[in-house]
């Protein structure tokens, strides 16, 4: 493998020529650039990020903290960010931090020693004290929020997608196709970032004159590492319970809607006919299985491609749009009619 130093023989200069030319090339005169580029495609030569790093303070590195990478909406989120990140010669680092929040405060600190160059921060517990810490540290390496875990504030930079009103909208959409028995199935108490999901389902009966029925809201209980399609497979033996059954039944994510859908066809119910489901992410699978899914679609990949950019520009200093909100989609699929 080639060194710098094989360059710098090659093409007849000093190492430092060579140095200048990877990392200032509008300092170096035209000729000699010419020659050091020349030699650098003969040798086939690659710079040493680590290096590079020792010089600039700059690894090339963004680290994506998820709370369990196994969570399918976080494999398509990281694929995004690795668009960005590839195309503009950055790695990125994946830390599963496994839902508690020492674990993500001891990740930062191991990143941060790490020399990362930026931090892209999914979770699902609203942990004051991690977010303190996150915000102070925001000075000196970009982080971007990937949820809403904040008050309005103009410093932060966030990424992220409408569960309020996207939910809200789907409400409506069940009840102008006739559905007056609308359930929801929230996810376990200590997820706490998506519940303005919920708040859009409850503002969306409001809105269309629906009650509030308890019997049709279930809450999913808490697992370490949950099964979310066991999870929702249990959701619907519940509702199969009830004298009086949901004709829609919505999910605060679509693993959970799945499950659910495949316990309700395993128990006879005919889909859509008897009862409409509706789920949310749009994950690859809610479209693969049978029926398909109807579900609110987040932007999954452009949220991750959109984090990326934000973190690279910080990182350079450069100006750009670093609160970003997307509208969630209803994708009208087989389960709904």
């Amino acid at each position: 493998m080639a060194t710098i130093f094989d360059v710098a023989k090659r093409a007849g200069v000093s190492k430092s020529t060579v140095s200048r030319v990877l990392n200032h090339p509008d300092s170096v005169k035209e000729k000699t650039r010419t020659a050091i580029e020349r030699a650098i495609r003969e040798l086939n030569y690659t710079p040493s990020y680590f290096a590079q790093g020792i010089r600039t303070g700059k690894t090339k590195t963004i680290a994506m903290l998820v709370p369990e990478y196994s969570n399918m909406f976080y494999s398509e989120m990281f694929r995004g960010v690795e668009d960005t990140a590839l195309a503009h010669g950055y790695m990125v680092l994946v830390c599963n931090t496994e839902r508690h929040s020492n674990s993500e405060e001891e990740y930062i600190e191991e990143l941060l020693r790490r020399n990362v160059d930026g931090i892209i921060y999914n979770t699902y517990q609203i942990n004051e004290k991690t977010i303190r810490y996150l915000q102070e540290i925001s000075d000196k390496i970009p982080v971007v929020f990937m949820d809403r875990i904040f008050q309005k504030n103009a410093e932060i930079s966030y990424v992220l997608t409408d569960g309020y009103n996207s939910t809200r909208k789907a409400v409506h959409y069940l009840f102008e196709r006739g559905k007056r028995k609308i359930g929801y199935i929230r996810n376990t108490e200590d997820i706490a970032v998506i519940e303005e999901r919920y708040q859009g389902y409850l503002q969306g009966l409001k809105d269309c004159g629906l009650p509030v029925k308890q019997e049709f809201i279930y809450r999913i209980e808490h697992e370490h590492e949950p099964d979310y399609i066991r999870l929702g497979r249990r959701a619907a033996k519940h509702y199969l319970k009830l004298s009086r059954r949901p004709d829609a039944i919505m999910a605060a994510i679509d693993t959970i809607a799945i499950g659910c859908l495949l316990q309700l066809r395993r128990e006879g119910v005919q889909i859509p006919e008897e009862i409409n489901v509706v789920g949310y992410d749009n994950i690859s699978l809610s479209e693969l299985i049978e029926p398909s899914l109807t579900t609110i679609a987040q932007p999954i990949r452009k949220l991750g491609q959109k984090a990326g950019e934000i973190v690279i520009a910080k990182i350079n200093g450069e100006e750009i749009d670093h609160q970003v909100m997307y509208d969630g989609e209803l994708v009208i699929r087989d389960t709904t009619n």
